[in-house]
């Protein structure tokens, strides 16, 4: 056995208590500390005359868990954990050696504690804890038998606590290692695996996770364990497969729409044309990109421009557009700017077209109309036999008065026979010239115009009556593509419908008839307004039927018929609004953009 030199044993017994880089003290049995190195100075404070659960706790008695003590009294070492406070005041935690020192007598009269300061390695541990608890995925720690050794709190929760079962069983409910296991991959081959797994959780309630494992290496980069991160997938999955259905939905509405469909991202390539999109401008399946270029060629000048930098909606209720080999055709437009946030992403468009559309309201006016002239047709039936049976009374009456030589029985026959012939005559010239209809000639012409004409043309018949006529113009109305005459006569018949209707009131020399011509949003509106006698609720039912009137032997019955079906060839519509012993109000309504375009008809 070596001997060590005597200044070893001397430096050990003098030097080697300071030199140990660990808090060490000596205590008595009245727990003083009675010898003290650098180290515990430093990590503690002063100490010389003071008890040590003053030095290491602040307190002024022996703590009630004081591991000391039971060494005094039963001479065994001990290690357990502290919570002290440092020279400075702060929370100190560190693992204490008591060490006992016996005399000759095996009687512990001091000990030595050694304190090794753990502080910044507890809160690194409280740190990681808390990562590895409060980290955003199921985390768990495998051994090389699959048995779970650790979980996390997040992982605890969604599943419970599965510590020491076989992964296997506790998350999947399997009794055997599954087949994918990316933890088996894992301990094979030391790399990082990912894969996924369904997780049971119960009443259908499955999760699907998108696990990774990594091998948890010691220093010599062996490992035992493995670590595994589950991410939950299973909204996400669900959000995929909703996605996928709305896409479906959504691609076979545009694939299938009538309507023209279009999508321009923000780098304005056009990157969606529905089947009826390239119908509408006539492309050829052979051309299948369409430039920004080529488009803003084929819509109104502008328009493209307009709706990437202006208001989040555009419509034109009737525009043209050119098809690929230069046809222009009617459609209805309408565009949407595209936005995220503030950010600008794209548009679409949405183009109607109107050729159908317009054929068809052709075609429904032609056969109102002639569902019209079959109406007049009966009609005329039975007011031509009414008629015939007043002619055959006049005839009667003139036959008789000649017969019987008596002259005021001529007289009479004659003047019903001259009536009725005239009625006659007004019951086939409206008829024929309702049935035959004819076709607009169509101009620019000035509204205000021909409402002064029409006041001009009814001033004496009004005055006559004493009732006031005028005509109301509060702004200038542009001229507009119509149908002189036939607007001409629309008005006629109101005019002087309003005036019988003066006529027919109970206000003597207080009527009034009124013609207003304004313009608003683009729509012409002619007014007629009378303070008459106005209709009751039968009477209006009726205003629009073919035969109808309300002068007795003065009228035909076909005037408003005959005006609604100038008002339609023209895009429009007449409405009306009517009190009894209040008075009317017709009102033509022509929009701009459905008045025929005047080049399109052959002027004599």
């Amino acid at each position: 056995m070596t001997t060590l030199p005597a200044n070893v044993e001397n430096w050990i017994q003098n030097n080697l208590f300071d030199a140990v880089p660990m808090s060490m003290a000596v205590i008595d049995r009245n727990f003083s500390i009675v010898h003290a190195n650098k180290t515990f100075e430093e990590m503690f404070g002063l100490w010389r005359n003071r008890k040590c659960y003053s030095v290491y706790k602040n307190q002024d008695s022996v703590c009630i868990t004081c591991k000391g003590s039971e060494t005094f009294k039963d001479g065994v070492a001990r290690i357990n954990e502290e919570v002290g406070y440092n020279k400075n005041g702060r929370l100190t935690r560190y693992i204490q050696h008591s060490i006992p020192i016996k005399d000759e007598n095996d009687e512990v009269q001091f000990i030595v504690e050694i304190a090794t300061d753990i502080t910044e390695i507890e809160l690194m541990r409280q740190e990681h804890q808390l990562l590895f608890d409060q980290v955003p995925c199921n985390i768990l720690v495998i051994n090389r038998d699959f048995r779970v050794v650790r979980t996390n709190h997040r992982l605890r929760q969604i599943i419970g606590d599965i510590d020491g079962e076989h992964c296997f069983k506790g998350l999947k409910g399997c009794n055997e290692k599954c087949a994918e296991c990316t933890a088996h991959q894992t301990f094979s081959d030391g790399g990082i695996h990912t894969g996924y797994h369904t997780w049971a959780r119960g009443e259908d309630k499955d999760a699907h996770m998108l696990v990774t494992t990594v091998p948890l290496r010691r220093a010599d980069q062996s490992f035992d364990l493995v670590m595994e991160m589950a991410v939950d997938i299973t909204k996400t999955l669900k959000l995929e497969d909703e996605l996928k259905v709305a896409h479906t939905f959504l691609e076979s509405i545009i694939e299938t729409a009538l309507d023209g469909i279009l999508a321009i991202d923000d780098k304005s390539n056009i990157t969606l044309i529905n089947p009826a999109a390239r119908r509408i401008f006539n492309l050829s399946d052979k051309q299948e990109q369409v430039t920004w270029e080529q488009l803003a060629e084929l819509l109104p000048n502008g328009f493209l421009e307009q709706v990437a930098s202006g208001s989040r909606f555009s419509f034109l209720q009737e525009t043209e557009i050119k098809t690929m080999d230069g046809e222009l055709i009617p459609v209805r437009l309408i565009s949407t700017r595209l936005t995220t946030g503030n950010r600008f992403i794209g548009m679409a468009l949405y183009i109607q077209d109107l050729r159908e559309i317009q054929k068809l309201e052709k075609d429904k006016l032609e056969a109102e109309r002639m569902a019209a002239v079959g109406q007049t047709v009966a009609g005329l039936a039975h007011g031509v036999k009414n008629l015939i049976n007043a002619l055959e009374g006049g005839m009667y009456l003139l036959k008789s008065g000649i017969n019987q030589n008596r002259m005021d029985r001529v007289s009479d026959g004659m003047d019903m026979l001259i009536r009725n012939i005239e009625r006659v005559s007004m019951f086939v010239k409206e008829f024929l010239t309702f049935s035959k209809g004819r076709e607009i000639r169509v101009k620019i012409e000035d509204p205000s115009l021909i409402a002064h004409e029409v006041v001009e043309l009814y001033t004496a018949e009004a005055a006559k009556h004493n009732i006031q006529l005028r005509c109301e113009i509060p702004d200038p109305v542009s001229p507009a593509p119509m149908d002189y005459e036939g607007m001409h006569e629309c008005l006629t018949n109101l005019v002087g419908n309003a005036i019988d209707a003066c006529n027919m009131s109970d206000k003597k020399n207080d009527c009034y008839v009124a013609v207003r011509i304004s313009e608003k949003n683009d729509i012409i509106s002619f007014d007629v307004i009378d303070n008459g006698c106005g209709m009751d609720y039968d009477v209006k039912q009726k205003v629009f039927t073919n035969f109808f009137t309300t002068k007795g032997l003065g009228g035909a019955g076909l005037g408003l018929l005959t005006t609604k079906k100038i008002i339609q060839e023209h895009g429009g519509e007449i409405v009306f609004n009517s009190e009894p012993g209040e008075g009317s109000t017709f009102s033509i309504r022509l929009p701009r953009k459905r008045l025929p375009k005047h080049e399109s008809f052959n002027t004599p």
